[in-house]
């Protein structure tokens, strides 16, 4: 069992290898059982636990407020046969990728990196570690390209979704279909696709959980039109240059 001092001192730490997927029953009782379940926000146990590793997602992606926050990741991944990895995406920004065994060779020797790699190296890793995550969750291609070219411009993503989204009277929140993933458009039909893959498994495996996962949804799209990410991004970042 690890802790939060093991992971300050050696994040890799954290790393595990995936195992068999769960029966979406078995999945559930560890998920909302385990002394994780108080400690992590809903849509990680639902969307980032629960549909990885069930087979309803592919894999997960989070951003780690704490130390923390990793090692109820770990415990909770551990006990799911999860494999993960926590690397560094700067000198205080974590990053945690989840996933079962299908996706899990794409991260495999995923590298750290920092700002000690040169201003030019280190955009271009970004960029890079981009265009994988984006892959390796099994993101609309339109919606990775996108993101990445905001990236490459170094112009606010996040800013552009939510004025493009306020100019839709009657958006489709199943293109927002998880915490953090922005589409390229309101109305990609892409994205909306995947939503409604989700949706329909849901329905099949877990109907009970269904209503959880429609409010969260529609919780992720109203935190883009709000611009509520933005404010959050801005908090982390301030939170970050204390540290």
């Amino acid at each position: 069992m690890i802790d939060a001092l093991d992971v300050m001192m050696d994040h890799r730490i954290a790393d595990l290898e995936p195992r068999k997927h769960l029966t979406a029953g078995k999945a559930k009782e560890i998920v909302w059982k385990g002394n994780w379940s108080e400690g992590l926000e809903p849509h990680i146990l639902l969307e980032g636990l629960y549909m990885v590793a069930s087979g309803i997602r592919p894999s997960s992606f989070h951003h780690p407020s704490s130390e923390r926050e990793i090692v109820l990741l770990n415990g909770a991944a551990k006990e799911l046969g999860l494999g993960m990895r926590v690397r560094l995406a700067g000198k205080k920004v974590y990053k945690v990728w989840l996933s079962g065994t299908d996706a899990f060779g794409m991260v495999w020797t995923l590298p750290d990196i920092t700002e000690d790699m040169g201003p030019k190296e280190f955009v271009t890793a970004q960029i890079t570690m981009a265009n994988m995550t984006g892959k390796f969750l099994g993101y609309p291609e339109c919606c990775v390209r996108s993101f990445v070219e905001h990236l490459m411009a170094g112009t606010d993503q996040d800013l552009e979704a939510k004025e493009a989204l306020n100019k839709f009277e009657d958006p489709d929140p199943r293109a927002y279909f998880v915490e953090r993933f922005v589409p390229c458009r309101p109305d990609c039909p892409e994205a909306i696709r995947e939503g409604e893959c989700i949706e329909r498994a849901l329905s099949k495996q877990a109907p009970d959980m269904l209503p959880d996962y429609l409010r969260l949804r529609d919780e992720h799209m109203e935190e883009v039109r709000s611009g509520a990410i933005i404010k959050e991004k801005r908090a982390r970042d301030q939170t970050l240059i204390r540290k």
